[in-house]
């Protein structure tokens, strides 16, 4: 139950990661025609983010194939140098920066420390999946409006050396920050033709913590100022009936404290897994430096073990991924972000887990009412998230694991970053997903309706 933990505790978060803005498919030059319908885009959506109180600091369009494009959007949700996130959207247009109508639309959370390209869309980070290997573009493809944000501290350049604007970084920022990305894109949609319809929200791994606290925030608000229509949280949980991962984090609360107040607001985690991940791909034969007399790779896979399946000899030592191609696990690896997120997040959550949601940010969890899908990996975190998803006040609860093995043989069985890497994740992962934002389209035009 507990051990994605228990490994990101060891050090072993190899496979969270990364930002990239390469594609494959180069923009092609736009005619004057379209150079002046991209500047008149343009013009709209800084208004847009003037009105919502954010700025739009830059935006890029790339193509991908079969009329599927990715967009990014700087913006700027503070003062601050580093007071920016990353949206991105990945959606089929009709023509040129008309995306196609009538989509259901989801926002997807990238886990910690991740960014948004490494986990939804790899084929940007890495040459070994085909151009389409991945939730965003396969939600796409079947005629979803994919959105992702990327976290304010997944931004921030490596070299960084003062970390002072971080100290106040913590769980209500993620939380503001993606209500703020919610807002942008659902703005973005009502203005490209999908009127003023919600979003599903969906969590990966940390990503869950914020999604339900987004979701909690807005059972305060009257219906017509809610954003989120639907939850996906998926392989995670905040809240638990396990006293041992109770006393875990309740102990945890105080070196947290201690770094902060030794001045220390950022985890350097990043740095680490890229490190890993480059020796076990160009030196995997080597004494890792970091566990001798453990070879590069041997330590790469020890230390990914609940993040993907693996394989083991006769002895029981592992040799390789079972469900993931390991040089895909490597280049994710090499693509996270430097830093992971900040010690004032990890505090406040510990102490969401601790205090059992009685903070400021999650107590109205108990009132979250909108349909809920929880999805979960016997590898992973198996069924601890379930607690989550029970305790709310939804009547319309779905919740599945992919599992292969016996839970006596987790470490064989479907992994936490495999939910999202494995050749068979669309059949197993995406495609039910789809199918549930799919069947819940008409539940979602029926409130809208009952609004006007």
């Amino acid at each position: 139950m507990n051990r994605i933990r228990l490994t990101v505790a060891a050090g072993a978060v190899l496979t969270l990661g990364a930002l990239s803005v390469a594609c494959r498919d180069e923009p092609v030059a736009p005619t004057r025609d379209q150079a002046a319908l991209q500047a008149a885009d343009a013009q709209a959506d800084f208004h847009i983010a003037s009105d919502l109180g954010v700025r739009i600091l830059g935006s890029h369009r790339s193509p991908l194939r079969e009329g599927i494009v990715h967009y990014t959007y700087d913006v700027a949700v503070g003062p601050g140098q580093y007071d920016v996130i990353r949206l991105h959207r990945v959606v089929r247009e009709r023509h040129l920066n008309r995306p196609a109508e009538d989509a259901e639309g989801v926002l997807l959370l990238p886990g910690a420390p991740n960014s948004v390209e490494m986990i939804f869309i790899q084929p940007l980070i890495s040459p070994v999946p085909p151009w389409d290997q991945s939730v965003a573009i396969f939600l796409a493809q079947n005629g979803i409006d994919v959105w992702a944000m990327d976290y304010a501290w997944a931004l921030v350049p490596a070299g960084t050396t003062d970390f002072g604007f971080m100290r106040g970084w913590g769980a209500q920022r993620d939380i503001r920050d993606i209500e703020k990305a919610l807002a942008v894109a659902r703005s973005f949609r009502a203005s490209s033709g999908h009127g003023d319809d919600r979003l599903n929200l969906l969590g990966f791994s940390y990503g869950v913590w914020p999604a339900y606290a987004v979701a909690a925030d807005e059972t305060q608000l009257p219906p017509g100022r809610r954003t989120v229509k639907g939850l996906i949280p998926v392989d995670s949980w905040v809240l638990t009936d396990d006293s041992a991962m109770i006393a875990w984090s309740c102990a945890d609360i105080a070196a947290e404290q201690g770094l902060i107040d030794a001045g220390i607001y950022q985890s350097d985690v990043g740095l680490f897994i890229q490190q890993a991940g480059h020796l076990a791909e160009s030196a995997p034969n080597d004494v890792s430096p970091f566990a001798p007399p453990l070879t590069n790779w041997q330590f790469y896979l020890a230390s990914a073990v609940g993040f993907y399946g693996e394989t083991f000899d006769a002895s029981g030592n592992a040799t390789g991924f079972r469900f993931t191609d390991p040089r895909l696990a490597m280049d994710m690896s090499q693509a996270v972000p430097p830093y992971s997120f900040p010690v004032r997040t990890v505090l406040d959550w510990d102490a969401a887990t601790c205090y059992k949601g009685d903070v400021s940010f999650f107590r109205h969890f108990d009132e979250v009412a909108i349909p809920i899908l929880f999805i979960s990996s016997a590898g992973g975190t198996g069924v601890s998230g379930f607690y989550n998803a029970a305790h709310t006040a939804s009547r319309d609860v779905t919740t599945f694991e992919v599992h292969f093995y016996p839970p006596d043989q987790w470490m064989k069985d479907f992994g936490h970053a495999d939910l999202f890497a494995a050749r068979s994740a669309e059949r197993l992962v995406w495609r039910p997903i789809l199918n549930w934002i799919l069947a819940h389209r008409t539940e979602h035009r029926e409130f809208a309706e009952a609004r006007h």
